[in-house]
């Protein structure tokens, strides 16, 4: 029998405690490079020192082993996530001066059609004949001839224009999605003034317009669009109406791919090899896992379940105990050492604040529940529920300025819901892509018609949405959801300083809104 060592996470604790502190190193930098390389400095010194001083004392039996790999764990992604911070920093502000009127050259990504008007994403940028980093996003009005309709990804455009930056750092805020979308530039044009050089895909740009074609062609445009988003993240052809409703009723992460779609794809897996020896089943998990990481573009929240789903499996391999904080502090100190800046984008902290809430709540919620007389399986879906709302409240609150106020019965009602649909559709689609198999796919038109209908019918009802704006300083919430769970270990005096945080972050709020 394999022991099952017991999971401390108080090491996983300072390499991210000690990562985010990096993170607020490179943001000091975007303001004074002189002040943030000194922080920096400091931060990566003081860890070194403190990794010698407990290697030594390792050494002469008096701290145990993991608080030494700890430190020198984090001396090592802090000095990472600075050094990748930092030349990103550097250059989107070279990318800056590129600005003004150029002879552009790119080729198509993605085209954006949900607005009306149209945005072509474009990469492999050249300005005046010379090599450029980053993406543009180049916004087209129509003319005699819409260039959305006749240009694909892998088509070369170009045009004259005058080219705007895209900033990183604007009024004191990091954009997230500028950094995570790597688009450094746009610029607006006349659809008669590009100049269209057909090009050929890449291989998963065909396959993914292969799987598009696949849904849209069998279920139609709307319900086809929404499976295509739903299992690949990919909203560029997705009607608007559609993200407000699901946004509405607080299940938006179900249309980007997130841990919710790898958690389906897991459990899929997992039924269908459970009879095979672990040794073959988990490294054959973990492939499928990573291929769906790279079909979902690196979205940051598939990589932090991709991670999170590699350490899981790397402790059932190896006979160690499953712990989900751990997991997620991994998970969010790697992220964040190759991306440092993914801290300030919307949908990393959504995704890292739910499952922080499940592993922080969940349990004694459950608890809680069962002991009242719930079913195990209602008390684990509300516990989910309840624990996630919590989780991603903070950001809710700081990105969108609003509750949604349904979404503990959103999630309650339709989760399971949805993980049919994800599930008929994930197992359907191989079958689809036989030649003359496609209309397979009209079982799973009939299973999104009814999703759309119930959230459009929740998203309907009045005063499903709560108006609530508050600064960055509600994110000292997490904090105090640390205090008020089961890992903070002081007994005495825990409920007064619960109470007293709680009242502090309302204060927070209520003065952030005036």
């Amino acid at each position: 029998m394999v022991s099952r060592a017991p999971v401390n996470f108080r090491a996983f604790l300072v390499v991210a405690t000690s990562v985010t502190a990096a993170v607020f190193c490179i943001y000091l930098y975007m303001f004074s490079r002189a002040a943030g390389i000194a922080c920096g400095s400091i931060l990566a010194i003081a860890l070194a020192v403190l990794s010698v001083v407990f290697s030594v004392r390792v050494k002469r039996g008096k701290t145990k082993l993991r608080v030494a790999v700890g430190c020198v764990s984090a001396t090592i992604f802090v000095l990472c996530a600075f050094t990748v911070g930092a030349i990103g920093v550097d250059a989107r502000v070279d990318s800056e001066r590129l600005c003004g009127r150029h002879t552009v050259v790119g080729r198509v990504c993605a085209v954006d059609t949900r607005s009306g008007d149209y945005a072509i994403e474009l990469e492999d940028l050249s300005f005046d004949g010379k090599s450029v980093d980053g993406d543009l996003v180049l916004y087209v009005a129509p003319g005699a001839t819409n260039i959305a309709d006749v240009t694909t990804c892998g088509d070369s455009l170009t045009f004259y224009a005058d080219v705007r930056p895209e900033k990183l750092f604007y009024d004191g805020y990091v954009s997230g999605y500028s950094y995570r979308t790597d688009i450094r530039f746009t610029a607006e044009i006349d659809s008669d003034e590009v100049r269209v050089v057909s090009g050929e895909p890449s291989g998963l740009e065909k396959f993914s317009e292969f799987l598009r074609g696949l849904y849209t062609d069998n279920m139609g445009d709307r319900y086809g669009n929404i499976a295509y988003s739903m299992l690949t993240g990919d909203k560029h052809a997705l009607y608007i109406g559609a993200t407000e409703n699901f946004s509405a009723v607080g299940l938006g992460h179900i249309m980007a791919v997130s841990g919710l779609h790898v958690g389906f794809l897991i459990a899929l897996l997992s039924f269908l090899l459970a009879r095979v020896d672990k040794r073959i089943a988990l490294p054959a998990i973990l492939a499928v896992v990573i291929g769906y990481v790279v079909i979902a573009d690196f979205s940051p929240s598939v990589v932090r379940a991709a991670v999170m789903a590699t350490v899981s499996g790397a402790t059932a391999l190896f006979g160690g105990r499953k712990d989900l904080l751990s997991s997620l502090l991994c998970a969010y100190s790697a992220i964040l050492a190759v991306k440092p800046l993914y801290l300030f984008d919307v949908g990393f902290l959504l995704s890292f604040g739910a499952i922080a809430g499940i592993a922080m709540f969940a349990p004694s919620i459950k608890r809680a529940l069962v002991k009242r007389g719930a079913h195990d399986k209602i008390a684990d879906g509300m516990s989910a529920a309840v624990s996630v709302s919590a989780g991603i409240l903070p950001s809710e609150i700081c990105f969108f300025g609003k509750v949604h106020l349904l979404a503990i019965v959103a999630n309650v009602l339709l989760l399971p819901f949805v993980s049919v649909v994800f599930t008929v559709t994930f197992c359907l689609t191989p079958v689809a892509a036989i030649p003359y198999c496609g209309k397979a796919l009209v079982v799973c038109k009939y299973l999104f018609q009814a999703l759309d209908y119930m959230t459009t019918g929740l998203a309907n009802i009045p005063y499903s949405v709560m108006a609530l704006k508050a600064s960055v300083a509600v994110f000292v919430a997490y904090p105090i959801m640390f205090c008020a769970s089961e890992f903070f270990m002081i007994k005495r005096g825990k409920t007064a300083v619960v109470l007293y945080s709680v009242a502090a972050i309302a204060a927070i709020i209520f003065v952030s809104a005036l």
